[in-house]
C-alpha cells in the first residue's frame, strides 16, 4: 500500500510538472564576448547598424563608460563602444532606442543617476553624434523609466522621461530635430510634488488605439494610468480603473496573461510584486496573490517582463532582483494557462544570485526562442549575465514590423496573432521594465500548432491591416501598406491649449451646471465632453459662439449618470481644456 501511495505521488507531481520541465538556460556571458564586471542598472536590446541581428546596450555607473556590443550573427558579441562614439564616462542609467529623425536607424537617449543626460543621433555609418544641446531635450537629475513613442500620431517620436522628485518631462518632437517639454500643457507630467517614478510604460490598455501610460512610484505613494484622449490630453483615471496600487513600485511589464486581447499588468515592487487582470469594463482585478506572482516574500525586484520562455502559446514572467537586498535570487514564473504561474527551480538556469537591475529579451541567435540580458551591481557570477535559452524545441512565429516613412519601426503598434481559435496579443514599445529596454521583434510561442490563421497589426495612428501566409518558425517581415485594410486612421494631433474656463458651478451638481469662459475669437463650433474616470466619455454636447468675450452655458446632464467624479473637457478647434467635477444624485 505505502509503495502504491508513493508512486501515486510521483505521478501527481509530475502530472503538475507537464510544460514546464522543457525549460532550460545558460548562462554564456564570457563565452560570447562579454567581459565587464562593474556597476549597471540599464539595458537596450537594439539593432543599431540594421543588419538584422539585436545588438546590446549598458549603461555604468561608478565612473565606468558605456559598453555597446555588436552581434556578430549569432551568440558571439563584440565591443564596437569605441568606434562608434559612444566611449562616454558618466552616472548612465536609463537607455531606450528610437528613430526620432525618420531616417531609417536608431538613436539613442541615455537618462543619467545625475547630472545631464544625453541624446545621440545615430548617422548611419555605424557612429553616434551627441547632439543634446541642440535638441532641446534638457533633462538633469536622477532619470529611471524614459520611453519613446509617437503619442500624437504625427509620425515623430516623442520622447517621456521620469524623473525621481521632480516633475516628470514630455519632449514633444517638432519634426526639425528640435523638441519641446509639453508635459505640463497636456497633463502628463505625473506628481507635481515629490513624486517618486520608477518604472514607466506606454500601452494600449483600452484598444482604443492610441497609447496610454502607466507610471510607478515607490514608498506607497500610489501608482498612476494616464489615458489619452484624441483631443491631445492625458486625463488621470487611476482611481476608477483600481490601477493606484499603493506599493513600492520599480518596474512594469504589459502582457496578455489569459489571452482575452486586453493586456494586463505586472510590476515589481520591494517586497510581492503585483499582477493587475484587465477586462472589457476597464477596471484592473488585483490577482497577484491567486495568481502566485508575487515572487518570494522579502524580494526586492527591479526588472521585469513578460515573455514566452518555452514557446507555449502562453506569456510568462522574468524577474530580476537585487539578491543582496534580502539574499533573494530572480524568479521564472511558467503561465499555467488559467490565470495561475509556477515558480521555476534553479535546475532552468534562471534563479541567480546576481544582484540585478535592469532586464531585456531578444532572439540574439535568431532560433525562434527568447533569450535574456540581466544587468546589476557586482556579484560572484557577475553584474552581466547573457542567458541563451535552451529550452525543448517549440513551433513559434516571429513578425517584423516596418513602415514607409515615418516612425519606420512602427514603435507604438499593438499586434493580434490568429490561430486555431486562438488569439495572442502582443506590442511593440521602445522602454520596458526597469530602465531598459527589449527587441522590437514581436515574437509568438506555438507549442505544437503549425497553422496560422492572420495577423492584425494595429499601427501607431490607429489603422488596421490583416496578414495571412505567415511562415511557422520563420521570422516575418510585415511592411504597412502591403495588408488588407481593415480600419483607416480617424487620429486628430490637435494639441491643447489653453482655454480660459473661469468657472464651473454648482461643482457638485445634480442634474445641470454651468460653465464660465472667455474666448479671444468665434470658434465654431464648441463641444463638450463629460468623461468618467474609466475614460468613457457618457455625455456630449455641441453650441455656437457668435462673439469673442466672456461666455456662459448652461450644461443639462443625463439622469442616469452614475455619482462620482468627471471629467468635464471643452474643446475647440484649436484649444482644449479640462475641469474636474462631481456629480452627486
Amino acid at each position: 500500500m505505502i509503495y502504491q501511495k508513493f508512486h501515486v505521488i510521483i505521478l501527481i507531481l509530475l502530472m503538475l510538472n507537464v510544460g514546464t520541465s522543457n525549460v532550460l538556460f545558460t548562462d554564456i556571458t564570457i563565452d560570447a564576448g562579454i567581459n565587464y564586471s562593474g556597476r549597471s542598472e540599464g539595458v537596450c536590446i537594439f539593432d543599431y547598424n540594421n543588419d538584422g541581428w539585436d545588438d546590446i546596450l549598458f549603461t555604468t555607473r561608478n565612473g565606468n563608460r558605456l559598453y555597446l556590443y555588436k552581434n556578430n550573427t549569432g551568440m558571439e558579441f563584440i565591443d564596437v563602444t569605441s568606434e562608434t562614439n559612444l566611449s562616454l564616462t558618466f552616472e548612465g542609467r536609463t537607455p531606450v532606442a528610437g528613430d526620432y529623425d525618420n531616417d531609417g536607424d536608431l538613436d539613442l537617449f541615455i537618462g543619467a543617476v545625475v547630472g545631464e543626460s544625453y541624446l545621440f543621433q545615430n548617422d548611419g555609418s555605424g557612429s553616434f553624434q551627441d547632439i543634446t544641446s541642440i535638441s532641446g531635450i534638457n533633462v538633469s537629475g536622477q532619470v529611471r523609466g524614459c520611453s519613446w513613442v509617437d503619442y500624437n500620431a504625427d509620425g515623430y517620436l516623442d520622447l517621456y522621461v521620469g524623473m525621481l522628485l521632480n516633475t516628470n518631462k514630455f519632449f514633444k518632437n517638432n519634426g526639425d530635430g528640435t523638441f519641446v517639454d509639453v508635459a505640463q500643457n497636456i497633463d502628463a507630467a505625473g506628481p507635481i510634488d515629490s513624486g517618486v517614478i520608477m518604472g514607466l510604460g506606454f500601452i494600449d490598455y483600452d484598444r482604443d488605439g492610441d497609447q496610454d501610460l502607466y507610471l510607478l512610484q515607490d514608498n506607497n505613494l500610489g501608482n498612476i494610468l494616464l489615458k489619452y484622449e484624441n483631443f491631445g490630453q492625458f486625463i488621470d483615471i487611476s482611481s476608477g480603473t483600481q490601477t493606484n496600487l499603493e506599493v513600492n513600485g520599480m518596474g512594469v511589464a504589459f502582457g496578455d496573461i489569459d489571452r482575452d486581447g486586453l493586456f494586463d499588468i505586472y510590476m515589481t515592487n520591494l517586497y510581492e510584486n503585483s499582477l493587475l487582470l484587465n477586462n472589457e469594463s476597464g477596471v484592473f482585478e488585483d490577482i497577484s496573490a491567486s495568481s502566485g506572482s508575487e515572487d518570494t516574500p522579502g524580494s526586492m525586484g527591479w526588472g521585469t517582463f513578460f515573455f514566452d520562455a518555452n514557446n507555449d502559446g502562453w506569456v510568462d514572467i522574468y524577474n530580476n532582483n537585487e539578491s543582496f537586498f534580502d539574499n533573494v535570487p530572480n524568479s521564472l514564473l511558467i503561465n499555467n494557462g488559467d490565470s495561475t504561474f509556477t515558480e521555476m527551480g534553479e535546475e532552468t538556469g534562471t534563479v541567480l544570485y546576481n544582484n540585478g537591475f535592469g532586464s531585456s529579451f531578444a532572439d540574439f541567435d535568431h532560433d525562434g526562442d527568447m533569450d535574456m540580458v540581466l544587468v546589476g551591481h557586482p556579484s560572484s557570477i557577475g553584474s552581466i549575465n547573457l542567458l541563451r535559452n535552451d529550452s525543448e524545441l517549440q513551433n513559434w512565429i516571429i513578425l517584423i514590423l516596418s513602415q514607409a516613412e515615418q516612425n519606420k519601426f512602427a514603435i507604438g503598434s499593438t499586434i493580434e496573432l490568429y490561430h486555431n481559435n486562438v488569439c495572442q496579443l502582443n506590442f511593440i514599445g521602445a522602454g520596458n521594465g526597469y530602465c531598459s529596454q527589449n527587441t522590437f521583434e514581436v515574437h509568438y510561442g506555438l507549442g505544437q500548432e503549425l497553422g496560422i490563421d492572420s495577423a492584425i497589426v494595429y499601427w501607431p495612428d490607429g489603422s488596421a491591416e490583416s496578414f495571412s501566409d505567415l511562415i511557422v518558425n520563420e521570422r516575418n517581415q510585415l511592411n504597412r501598406g502591403l495588408g488588407n485594410t481593415l480600419l483607416q486612421s480617424n487620429y486628430e494631433t490637435t494639441l491643447p491649449e489653453n482655454v480660459n474656463i473661469s468657472n464651473v458651478y454648482p461643482n457638485p451638481f445634480n442634474s445641470s451646471l454651468r460653465v464660465e469662459f472667455t474666448m479671444d475669437k468665434v470658434h465654431d463650433p464648441v463641444e463638450i465632453h463629460l468623461i468618467s474616470l474609466t475614460g468613457r466619455t457618457v455625455f456630449t454636447t455641441q453650441f455656437e459662439v457668435y462673439h469673442p468675450g466672456n461666455q456662459s452655458i448652461p450644461i443639462h446632464m443625463n439622469s442616469l449618470l452614475g455619482s462620482g467624479f468627471y471629467f468635464l473637457h471643452m474643446k475647440t478647434s484649436e484649444h482644449n481644456e479640462t475641469r474636474k467635477v462631481l456629480f452627486l444624485k
